[in-house]
């Protein structure tokens, strides 16, 4: 790692720290671990895309909290393969919708109606209607390279640069003792803006034979989101939990 201190000495002096210093440098990057044997360790240990794919559809009930408006609220996810994805959003009896039916990626909020996605958020939207999205897929990824060994929410983590092919870049930190994702950092389309979106993850437990981080926070510059799943249900969903509302339907262009 580069010192963020600037030195001042000779001229002779700073060439032969250089010259000592690079094959030190190098000789330490190449003791960390590869970027695929990072994402195949934290599969591993979450119970391998296998278990997760003995299932059809999960439904996960969260409950929010944002402190700094003295908040709280709830959050459902549903999940059915191969990509079909739904989240409820509940803030003080406001309810923010969005969803992916295959084709369409909407979403309803109070104030601004029903909406279809522009393309910024629908690919963003159909990255996590994935029902596989949490798992490794080099198929998907353009590169990824392990930069260093730092310290991320009180673990020291391996951080790893994902770059997708859509030239978007996500950040993940793999905790070096257990193997299990500890955060990722991103930039989130959001009102034709990126956002830095920084999440974090912790208490990783089973349900059905997968681990999942029961408590995680989302960190964006206007507020930090805390949550913490409370119930996770396999395989009791059907295709119509994902049918377009009405309103939606009322907007799509034939």
């Amino acid at each position: 790692m580069r010192s963020t201190r600037t030195l001042r000495v000779a001229a002779s002096a700073t060439l032969a720290f250089i010259a000592f210093a690079a094959p030190v440098q190098s000789a330490r990057a190449q003791t960390l671990p590869t970027a695929k044997s990072l994402l195949e360790k934290h599969d591993a240990a979450v119970g391998g895309r296998a278990a997760m794919d003995k299932h059809t559809s999960v439904h996960e009930t969260v409950t929010l909290s944002i402190a700094a408006a003295n908040i709280s609220g709830t959050m459902e996810e549903f999940h059915s393969k191969p990509n079909l994805y739904l989240i409820k959003q509940n803030f003080a009896g406001n309810e923010i919708v969005s969803g992916f039916d295959g084709k369409t990626a909407w979403a309803i909020a109070p104030g601004a109606g029903a909406h279809v996605l522009d393309s910024a958020e629908t690919a963003k939207l159909k990255v996590d209607a994935n029902f596989f999205s949490d798992y490794y897929d080099p198929s998907k990824i353009k590169s990824a390279q392990t930069l260093e060994i730092t310290d991320f929410n009180g673990a020291r983590c391996y951080k790893v640069k994902i770059v997708h092919f859509d030239d978007s870049q996500r950040l993940i930190y793999f905790d070096s003792a257990t193997g299990f994702r500890a955060g990722q950092t991103e930039n989130l389309p959001m009102n034709g803006q990126d956002m830095e979106r920084t999440i974090t993850m912790s208490d990783y437990k089973d349900f059905g034979g997968v681990k999942i981080p029961v408590k995680r926070s989302i960190k964006l510059p206007m507020a930090e989101v805390t949550s913490e799943v409370t119930a996770v249900e396999f395989d009791k969903l059907d295709g119509s939990t994902f049918v377009l509302p009405d309103a939606v339907k009322a907007i799509i262009k034939p």
